[in-house]
């Protein structure tokens, strides 16, 4: 089976593939691309019952399955000075690192979210094509499953639409040099 390259996974992606029990799946079967504030917010989550579970990446890393890549204070800040303040205060720092990492390499890299504002942001960009739904991967690669509305093709076709009304809109980009 052909392998997803080049594919740049947001936190709450890495961590609904531990909950559904995929990672190992999706590290196999993807090239995979962490940026560091990413890792950082990937090392726990907490299942429907209330139960704490650590996430450890390390053996992932050191065995060279993952690659994890850190962008300067300089491009992420470089990269934010794009948005208006209505897009700044929705993205988070692993968002951000992410979004700045994509869009500096180009095709073929994709981002996995399943944030609202990752889709918006592609699409006020204009790279749109950038921005990949857990749901397009998983049947990508052979694990296709049903999963909750935020993680399908159809939610981030929904936001990619409303990022393009924004841009239409004059909202989103900032407008100042």
């Amino acid at each position: 089976m052909k392998r997803f390259p080049c594919l740049v996974l947001d936190a709450n992606i890495v961590i609904q593939l531990f909950q559904l029990g995929l990672w190992d799946d999706v590290v196999e079967r993807c090239e995979l691309i962490l940026v560091e504030s990413v890792v950082e917010e990937s090392d726990f989550f907490v299942d429907s019952n209330d139960v704490e579970h650590g996430i450890d990446l390390q053996p992932d890393v050191g065995g060279g399955r993952i690659r994890v890549i850190a962008m300067t204070v300089t491009e992420i800040a470089g990269f934010r000075a794009q948005f208006d303040p209505l897009y700044v205060q929705k993205l988070d720092d692993g968002e951000t690192e992410s979004l700045a990492y994509c869009l500096r390499e180009g095709d073929p890299h994709r981002l996995c979210s399943s944030d609202a504002i990752v889709f918006r942001a592609f699409a006020v960009l204009d790279r749109s094509e950038q921005g990949v739904s857990l749901e397009e991967v998983l049947q990508a690669i052979g694990l296709a499953r049903p999963l909750p509305r935020q993680f399908t093709r159809a939610f981030r076709d929904e936001n990619r639409a409303r990022g393009l009304q924004d841009r239409l809109a004059g909202i989103g980009l900032n407008k100042e040099p």
